[in-house]
C-alpha cells in the first residue's frame, strides 16, 4: 500500500513593511483641493468639497479673511466652473468679500447668466467699488435681470444711482417690471440719508 506523503504546507508570503509609513499612501495620489472642487459642483451632487469650504469660510479667523477671499477668487477663475459652483462661491464671497473681489465679480454681473450669483456676492461687499459695479451693468442688461440688478441698488442704498433710477423709472422703452424696480428702488434709497 502506498502511503500518499503529506504535501509541504504552502510557504507563507513576508509581507514587506516600509520604514516610512507614508509609503503604503503613494499609489493613491493626492487628495483634490477642496477650493479648486467646489467651482465644480452640481446641482444635486457631492457637495462634500463645498461643505468643507463652508467650513472654512465660516470659522476664519478676521486676521485670515483676506486669505481665505484669494482662495476664493481662486476658485472663481476654475477652468470648468459650473452653474452651482459659481454661485457657492459668490455665497462665500459674501462672508469674507471686500473690494478685492469687485473686479472678479462685476463682469459676472453684467452676463443675465451670472448676474444673479455675483448680486448676491456684491451687495454685501461695502464701499464705492461695488456701487459703481452695479451702476456700470444698470446699461447692459435687460428685463428681469436689470430689475434685480436694480433691486440690489435700491438694498445697498447707493443714493449715487438716483439719477440713473429716475430716468430708468421714466423711460417708456423699459419693461413695466424695469420700471417698477427702478421707483421701488428710489422709495427704499429716500430712506438712506445721503
Amino acid at each position: 500500500m502506498n502511503a500518499e506523503t503529506p504535501a509541504a504546507p504552502a510557504a507563507k508570503s513576508k509581507k514587506v513593511v516600509s520604514a516610512n509609513p507614508a509609503d503604503r499612501y503613494s499609489n493613491a495620489g493626492p487628495s483634490p483641493d477642496p477650493w479648486a472642487r467646489c467651482a465644480l459642483i452640481e446641482y444635486g451632487g457631492d457637495r462634500s468639497y463645498a461643505w468643507t469650504v463652508r467650513e472654512r469660510v465660516i470659522h476664519t479667523p478676521a486676521a485670515e479673511t483676506g486669505r481665505t477671499e484669494q482662495q476664493l477668487l481662486k476658485s472663481l477663475a476654475t477652468p470648468g466652473r459650473t452653474e452651482a459652483g459659481l454661485a457657492f462661491i459668490c455665497q462665500m464671497l459674501a462672508m469674507v468679500g471686500s473690494a478685492k473681489s469687485v473686479p472678479a465679480l462685476a463682469p459676472l454681473l453684467q452676463d443675465a447668466k451670472t448676474t444673479e450669483a455675483a448680486r448676491y456676492a456684491l451687495q454685501h461687499i461695502t464701499g464705492p467699488e461695488a456701487d459703481a459695479a452695479f451702476l456700470a451693468a444698470l446699461g447692459t442688461l435687460t428685463g428681469n435681470a436689470k430689475a434685480g440688478l436694480i433691486g440690489s441698488i435700491g438694498v445697498r442704498g447707493d443714493t449715487a444711482a438716483k439719477s440713473a433710477l429716475t430716468a430708468i423709472k421714466d423711460a417708456a422703452t423699459e419693461p413695466a417690471i424695469v420700471r417698477e424696480a427702478a421707483t421701488r428702488a428710489l422709495a427704499r434709497i429716500a430712506t438712506f440719508k445721503a
